[in-house]
């Protein structure tokens, strides 16, 4: 009999939905449920990476895959301008630079049957080896932008792309950015830690079984305060908002595009709470399914669009976030951060953080 578990992961999430789309708080399939990477934000004053290497970790659910064999492609480019509309691409960019191509994946322990979710193995990108022409338009590129832009961070798009072997076509693609900000910007954007899922206070690791109100924990030393500059030269301090989103596997082959079709895994109230507000989680009336656990997760949302006078048109300040995780045909979109995961299943031998 397989157990039932939760997972708890700090990312960032937003999503367009609609009738047509599967429901995006099911995991269904093979996903990239975020890439984390050890330095989100790193020092460049226009030649030097500090530091030049970042190392990125892939969690990833492939929870109908039965262990089939995976490989992955990992490429960066200097960002072509998502934040202004731009599509989120290395196609064409003469800063394109692929670090491993069709790579066999390489699972930790966590990555285990029956269920295929957690972290694969941690990659190195060393934006240092970087040819010198590359290496000459990342800095032309970074150099030209404003002394606001250049504070706030110019980015690196970091690309990872997932696929079964034996059906190539069903590749995913996630992106993480790496943000480049000079020296004068002492304190960069860091990853917080300590996120855990309590009924009554108490940390749990295993999904209840009967109707319990959940709470996303998470210290407040964990919620950054940043500074944001202006164009105008303006600097303002900013705190970080956290809200929580939760997410339950579902159904194999089953579009869940409306509530009740994926309820075999049990149900929530709100699929997104405030850090601290409690979620009323009622357990399915059906049996645990043979072939895999039940698995809930919960992702704290780093708020990253903030707003001030100082700013002219109130304008929002894009410099934490802005990433898309997106599957070709699908159309529906999930941001992700540089926030860590941490699970909480001491019994699977995953590490707690």
């Amino acid at each position: 009999m397989y157990r039932t578990f939760i997972i708890s992961l700090l990312v960032l999430l937003s999503n367009c939905s609609g009738d047509k789309l599967p429901r995006f708080v099911t995991v269904q399939g093979l996903r990239v449920l975020t890439l984390t990477a050890s330095d989100p934000e790193i020092n460049y004053d226009g030649t030097t990476f500090t530091p030049a290497t970042v190392t990125l970790q892939p969690w990833v659910s492939d929870v109908y895959g039965a262990g089939r064999t995976l490989e992955y492609n990992l490429y960066w480019c200097l960002d072509p301008g998502v934040g202004a509309g731009a599509v989120p691409t290395c196609v064409g960019n003469p800063t394109r630079v692929d670090v491993a191509t069709a790579q066999a994946v390489t699972a930790t322990a966590s990555f285990l049957a029956p269920n295929y979710m957690g972290a694969l193995n941690t990659l190195a990108v060393d934006f240092s080896t970087a040819s010198a022409p590359v290496q000459a338009l990342v800095s032309a590129g970074y150099t030209a932008q404003t002394a606001a832009k250049k504070f706030n961070g110019v980015a690196i798009l970091v690309f990872y792309e997932i696929y079964p072997v034996a059906t190539p076509l069903l590749k995913v693609t996630s992106f993480k950015r790496i943000l480049l900000s000079g020296p004068t910007k002492t304190s960069k954007n860091q990853n917080p830690t300590g996120l855990e899922i309590r009924a009554g206070g108490i940390e749990i690791t295993a999904l209840p079984t009967t109707e319990t109100s959940l709470e996303a924990f998470l210290p407040t030393s964990s919620q950054e305060s940043y500074v944001a500059l202006s164009e105008q030269g303006f600097s303002t301090a900013f705190n970080e908002v956290v809200e929580t989103t939760w997410f339950l596997t579902g159904p194999e082959d089953v579009e869940c595009s409306r509530k009740e079709e994926c309820t075999t895994d049990g149900t929530f109230k709100l699929s997104r709470s405030q850090v601290g507000e409690l979620n009323l989680f009622t357990p399915p009336q059906v049996a645990t399914p043979t072939a895999r656990g039940r698995v809930l997760i919960a992702v704290a949302t780093a708020e990253c669009f903030a707003r001030s006078l100082n700013f002219r048109r109130l304008k929002k300040i894009h410099i934490k976030c802005v990433e898309l995780f997106f599957r070709g045909g699908m159309h529906n979109l999930q941001a992700l951060t540089d926030l860590a995961p941490e699970t909480l299943f001491d019994f699977l031998g995953i590490p707690s953080r």
